[in-house]
């Protein structure tokens, strides 16, 4: 419970508590008169109101937020862009335990990731997604390894596409005879990534209406290679022997690989549209379109090229040239590079976001806070995540994969941590959507996905888990490197008062945007609503009935509601002078008694 006073000047004082910082219940959302402070901590230990902070991507009126399907956009990149690079995954297990794979692990691993990220990103409708996530959750220390955990394993992730999008390029032209030589080869990987970065500087509208552009894309070959591949349809490899040695740690991580990732759409959840209403909706259809973009091209594909071992990254253009002729394999072709760069134009704009949410609870410095004047977009953290892949361009892609699924795994068990942690701290924060079991029961079931990360460390490569560990060193003595230069000089009990204070501080900065947002989600529609029932009663005046009103006839009442039809019933009323005060009552009586249950 939080206990409040009043001080000497008449200002509330509320006791320190990390319960302070929950949501407020829905029906003091919709209370106009509202009193809550956004406390600090004084002198004297308790905490007074500091100016509230300005939202800034909310209030901001040239900013355009996504709405749901150009979330589904973005979602669809974060996670995949497409088939490509699931070969891989027939190889390592064979087409059999593909098949079983992915049927099982949207259940065990995508769905629950899924409803992690909706869950979290309508509680906490901030850009900065797990980083504030954790933080609100564990505070600094823990917020600041998952931030470093996920913009390491982002900007690993950053690299890869570039140059997949220049091996494919020469996949196209050069038919895997030759390819492009490795000066164009770098032109082309910079100029790419100066390219989404300006568009990415542009607005992140644009970059969700190109991620609907270029799904399309890449998904229409596919499209077309299943039609025409549906007279081809063999079931006949699910004879097949599987493997004698089966690569468990190879087949795990690139299924875990191609079916993550949905947590990083909640990076960007201040610039959606009504969080609480896309964040379910587009997840929800993200794994649908997801598990169909696998699991429907594989069965056609092995159907016609049922031997495991033939399955490497290509194989869908070879199985689209048997299907199809040389020019769907052109198609295919085309495709990938158009995968290439929606992932790389998506990805840059979830994972900055990332090092913005940091800024914003002092994990880096504010400067990676700072909007663009006229586009709104975190431009200066845009660049920084830009010249990190750029410096990473030259590693080799499977090492980059390796090392960044295991920075992945690390963040990911922090995240499913923190919903769990939330439920029993905060249990009557307002959750727009709530994954709809007990808290115990939520803490069993994220056994299984945070296993499975446990399970990826473990059967990473030696030198994926030595990059893992140096990450891991680094990351503590960074943050304790950062701690000690922050409070050089000062007694231990100060810094002690001091980082409290600074906690609660961003916390509940945190707590006034996330407020805004609310109010302008549920309140406003309900302001709406209000004033749309009272200009209908002015119209359609509710009819009083005075059972002591001797002059009005039964035959004339009738023959009122036969004019002047009722549109919201009648209203009988004893104690009203005239019909234009059980009017008044009629339209006050919807927002005088909303309630949470009701709404």
């Amino acid at each position: 419970m939080i206990r409040s006073e009043e001080d000497e000047m008449g200002l509330e004082l509320i006791e320190p508590s990390r319960r302070s910082s929950s949501l407020f219940a829905y029906e003091k959302v919709v209370v106009p008169d509202r009193h809550e402070k956004w406390p600090l901590i004084s002198e004297a230990g308790w905490v007074k109101a500091p100016k509230p902070p300005r939202v800034p991507f909310q209030q901001r009126r040239n900013v355009k937020l996504l709405g749901t399907i150009q979330l589904v956009g973005i979602t669809f990149f974060a996670v995949t862009g497409g088939p490509f690079g699931f070969e891989e995954t027939v190889r390592a297990g064979g087409p059999v335990l593909m098949l079983v794979g992915l049927l099982l692990y949207p259940i065990l691993w995508s769905i629950p990731l899924a409803m992690m990220t909706a869950e979290l990103s309508c509680m906490i409708p901030e850009s900065g997604g797990h980083v504030l996530w954790v933080y609100r959750a564990f505070g600094p220390f823990w917020s600041f390894l998952t931030g470093f955990f996920a913009f390491a394993s982002s900007v690993l992730d950053n690299a890869l596409y570039p140059a997949l999008f220049v091996d494919y390029l020469s996949a196209i032209f050069y038919e895997g005879n030759h390819s492009i030589s490795y000066g164009w080869s770098v032109v082309i990987k910079i100029s790419l990534v100066v390219l989404v970065t300006i568009i990415n500087i542009l607005g992140i509208d644009i970059v969700g209406t190109a991620a609907i552009i270029l799904g399309v894309a890449v998904l229409s070959p596919f499209f077309a290679m299943i039609v025409l591949g549906l007279p081809h349809l063999d079931f006949g490899w699910t004879e097949q022997p599987a493997p004698s040695a089966i690569n468990w740690g190879k087949f795990i991580t690139l299924l875990l690989w191609n079916t993550s990732g949905f947590d990083v759409a909640g990076t960007c959840a201040a610039e959606v549209r009504n969080p609480g209403r896309s964040y379910p909706r587009a997840l929800a259809a993200s794994v649908i379109l997801i598990l169909a973009a696998y699991g429907l091209p594989t069965i056609i594909g092995v159907s016609v090229i049922p031997n495991y071992k033939l399955w490497q990254d290509g194989t869908y253009m070879i199985a689209a040239k048997l299907i199809g002729g040389h020019s769907l394999k052109v198609w295919m072709g085309i495709s990938e590079v158009i995968s290439a760069l929606g992932l790389l134009l998506t990805r840059l704009c979830t994972n900055s976001r990332i090092l913005y949410g940091m800024a914003l609870v002092e994990q880096v410095p504010s400067v990676f806070s700072w909007l663009h004047p006229r586009f709104a977009t975190p431009w200066t953290s845009v660049l920084l995540t830009s010249l990190c892949t750029l410096l990473l361009l030259g590693f080799s892609s499977y090492s980059l994969a390796e090392a960044d699924m295991l920075f992945y795994a690390l963040s990911t068990v922090l995240k499913f941590s923190a919903l769990v942690q939330l439920r029993f701290t905060e249990p009557d924060a307002f959750r727009p959507f709530r994954i709809p079991v007990d808290p115990r029961v939520l803490a069993a079931l994220t056994v299984i996905p945070i296993g499975l990360c446990i399970s990826m460390i473990y059967f990473a490569s030696d030198h994926s888990q030595a990059i893992g560990l140096i990450g891991a060193v680094v990351a503590i003595f960074t943050y304790m490197l950062k701690e000690l230069v922050s409070q050089f000089g000062t007694q231990a009990e100060e810094v002690v008062q001091y980082r409290m204070m600074r906690v609660q501080k961003n916390i509940d900065k945190m707590q006034q945007r996330i407020d805004s947002v609310i109010e302008k989600e549920f309140k406003a529609p309900l302001e709406h609503f209000g004033q749309a029932f009272q200009k209908a009663s002015s119209e359609h005046p509710v009819l009083h009935i005075d059972e002591h009103d001797e002059e009005v006839t039964e035959s004339q009442e009738e023959n009122k509601l036969l004019d002047h039809p009722p549109r919201y019933g009648i209203v009988i009323q004893d104690g009203f002078e005239d019909s234009s005060q059980a009017s008044q009552k009629a339209k006050l009586h919807p927002l005088a008694t909303m309630t949470k249950s009701s709404a």
